[in-house]
């Protein structure tokens, strides 16, 4: 069997990841795997060294400039390798391997991996997907949310799969310190400016506390300004990214998601099945994750006050919440086990919940 995977690279990433565990998967399980690359032919995770890497680069330039040459790219590759199983994450990149693939009668499943009505891909290319994505095979959306936004006529093939998450350690639940911590890429989305402006606010009171931001991308600098504009240096720091990711989590008191969309935050579901009490802005769709005051505290978006109340109550923990909602969280994400999460993917791709080699 042969499957091949579409995306625009693997560097670090949400959807990038479960590229990497779906197809280290099936290349333990005997099959021939091909993950082809769009955009950037970098890799920042570990893959088997039997999976092969597909150059599908363009040259300068964004999308609608290069769309034609992908197509054309994309046809050839798959009239060429006749995969078994097709594979394709992200909205415009499934569109492109849909149109691409027209008249081959090949079975290919696309993932939404992030909010349709956010991630700009503009109100034309959303009608495309809803018109091209009747010929996959399957769809794969991350939550109810994301499925509710595409036409009701894809329902029949609609899933709903939340991305596979593994932790390497956990806390010990016994203490929580006074160090809060966040995870994703430097960019707008993620607003990490209105934690660095909330941190800014709750320093005065608790003179103590500190806060590390991981990830990198394009907004470092101004992050950077912000945070010595605030007289924060030495308090809050850019972490950049780092492999023991989840050692460093361990060690901290609070976990915060300031963004204004996601698709399923890795970073807040990891943060979950550690056991660290999680504040979360209430970007659409999180509600099927958290429950405020239960597993979690949600803030509206850009509310750098309600952030303040928020990461203040958990300090003062008077009502002991942040071991309460810590715990509901830990309990909550197992629903997330990777074994779990790859059963439905397995019953997706090859029509089974455990695959050939199980």
């Amino acid at each position: 069997m042969k499957i091949v995977f579409f995306i625009g690279s693997m560097q670090r990433g949400g959807a990038e990841r479960v590229i990497s565990i779906l197809a280290n998967e099936y290349c333990k399980c005997g099959w021939s795997v091909d993950i082809a690359l769009l955009l950037n032919t970098s890799v920042a995770y570990d893959l088997d060294e039997r999976i092969n890497v597909v150059d599908l680069t363009a040259g300068e330039g964004g999308y609608v400039k290069n769309a034609a040459l992908w197509v054309g790219q994309i046809r050839k590759f798959l009239k060429g390798s006749r995969p078994d199983r097709v594979v394709s994450f992200v909205g415009r990149i499934n569109a492109l391997v849909l149109t691409a693939a027209i008249g081959l009668r090949l079975p290919i499943i696309v993932s939404e991996r992030n909010d349709p009505k956010h991630d700009g891909r503009g109100r034309a290319m959303q009608m495309y997907c809803n018109f091209i994505y009747k010929g996959a095979k399957a769809i794969v959306y991350q939550n109810q949310y994301e499925k509710s936004c595409f036409s009701r006529a894809l329902n029949r093939i609609g899933h709903v799969i939340p991305n596979p998450v593994s932790v390497s350690t956990v806390h010990d639940g016994k203490e929580f310190g006074r160090t809060i911590a966040t995870a994703g890429r430097l960019m707008d989305q993620k607003n990490h400016a209105m934690l660095i402006d909330a941190v800014s606010v709750v320093s005065k009171e608790y003179p103590d506390i500190k806060c590390e931001i991981y990830g990198e991308g394009v907004l470092r600098d101004d992050l950077q300004n912000r945070i010595e504009s605030h007289g924060l240096t030495g308090k809050v720091s850019l972490q950049g990214n780092v492999s023991n990711i989840h050692e460093r989590l361990k060690e901290c008191g609070i976990f915060v998601m300031t963004s204004e969309f996601e698709g399923l935050s890795n970073a807040l579901v990891e943060a979950m099945m550690m056991g660290l009490p999680c504040i979360t802005t209430d970007y659409p769709g999180v509600d099927e994750l958290i429950r405020d005051g239960e597993n979690g505290i949600i803030v509206p978006r850009r509310d750098v006050d309600g952030l303040v109340r928020a990461i203040s109550r958990l300090i003062c923990d008077e009502d002991g919440i942040r071991g309460r909602i810590a715990t509901q969280a830990q309990k909550d994400a197992e629903q997330f086990s990777a074994d779990r999460v790859l059963k439905k993917w397995h019953q997706v791709i090859d029509g089974k919940e455990s695959n050939q080699c199980q």
